[in-house]
């Protein structure tokens, strides 16, 4: 459907109370290895909440959160009949087809960054096209909560669930590491300055076509943009209380429709603390390529996006489901030079790799 469409066809339902309860970690400590030690903790009552205070002996020591495993997708794994995977309602959740618009008492004025020169055939990671069309929201019902802020030891991103513990986001956010393993990775969904509505959840395998390492330039070529996007298995299954949506592999048929949507965490709009959306937009053009005998489009675009905004999804809705299509993820800006169009990555692969993962770790 054409975004316009959206508010005219999808029917608005209120959220109620879930039946049962449901837990949502807000916080978690990993601490130092090879000591024994008893861990004491004190929850104090606050104005605004609660605040829980440690009782220990060992102070002023990092431990970081567990690497992940790296699983790479071959000619053998993901292979599906259909192009499409559905998606997921809680029934205790409100839905909208448009978020609202973030109240006038939260605005807050954009951060401005400059410029950086590129090569004729590589991107960037995002850009913004005038008029800026991104709006910030804080509207926690479906499906906008089943997006949200991706942290890793690389920096921060965007991503959004696509199945009950999978999380969508960009090859180029996760922090890769040696031996098949990557960096620690954490998920917020609809992280709003510091708030954590649906509480948090940290990832514990990757699915992937393709490692995406910018090498430090901050450029990726056109087979990463193409495939830039992985399967981020997590620790619990948030999205029994996000939802997720659903995805679809992209057809070239649809270059030029007003289709789509997008979420994403832009540095420059409130530090990358907030959310944004953007919506009644079209996708111009794909490049095809290749790996692991698998075809996949980079899509060019002129839709508003900017660093933190990556790994974010494009997605649309069809008539008569209850739940969006994830079609692409955002990778990069200022494709072939600065002034072209940014880029997202997606096609059939996509699919498949969002079936195979959520198949063999459901």
């Amino acid at each position: 459907m054409l975004v316009e469409e959206w508010v005219k066809k999808i029917k608005v339902r209120k959220g109620r109370l879930s039946k049962e309860n449901i837990e949502l970690p807000i916080a978690r400590i990993d601490f130092p290895k090879g000591r024994d030690q008893k861990i004491d903790y004190r929850i104090t009552q606050t104005a605004t909440g609660a605040e829980i205070v440690l009782l220990t002996k060992v102070v002023g020591m990092h431990q970081f959160p567990p690497s992940m495993q790296a699983i790479r997708m071959d000619s053998e794994k993901g292979l599906i009949e259909e192009d499409y995977i559905s998606g997921f309602i809680p029934e205790f959740l409100p839905v909208n087809p448009l978020p609202k618009e973030l109240p006038k008492e939260l605005h807050r004025r954009k951060f401005v960054y400059g410029a950086r020169e590129i090569g004729k055939k590589q991107g960037q990671t995002t850009s913004v096209f005038s008029p800026d069309e991104r709006y910030v929201f804080s509207d926690t019902s479906f499906p906008w909560c089943t997006c949200g802020l991706v942290e890793t030891g690389a920096g921060n991103g965007s991503g959004v669930m696509i199945g009950p513990r999978h999380l969508m986001t960009a090859s180029h956010v996760i922090n890769w590491g040696l031996n098949n393993t990557a960096g620690w990775l954490r998920f917020t969904p609809l992280y709003f300055d510091g708030s954590a509505p649906f509480g948090l959840t940290y990832g514990t395998r990757i699915y992937w076509w393709l490692k995406v390492d910018t090498d430090g330039d901050g450029l990726i070529g056109s087979t990463e943009t193409a495939f830039d996007y992985v399967v981020v298995v997590l620790d619990r299954r948030l999205g029994d209380t996000t939802g997720w949506m659903g995805s679809r592999g992209y057809n070239t048929a649809w270059n030029g429709g007003n289709y789509w949507a997008h979420i994403g965490y832009p540095g420059d709009i409130a530090g990358g603390q907030r959310p944004t959306f953007i919506g009644y937009q079209d996708f111009d053009d794909t490049f095809e390529e290749s790996t692991m005998s698998r075809d996949s489009y980079g899509i060019k675009h002129k839709i508003d996006v900017w660093p933190g905004q990556s790994g974010g999804p494009y997605f649309g809705w069809w008539e008569g489901e209850s739940w969006p299509r994830v079609v692409g993820i955002q990778s990069t800006e200022n494709w072939g030079g600065t002034g072209g169009p940014n880029t997202c990555g997606g096609g059939n692969p996509l699919s498949e790799l969002i079936n195979y993962a959520r198949t063999v770790e459901p």
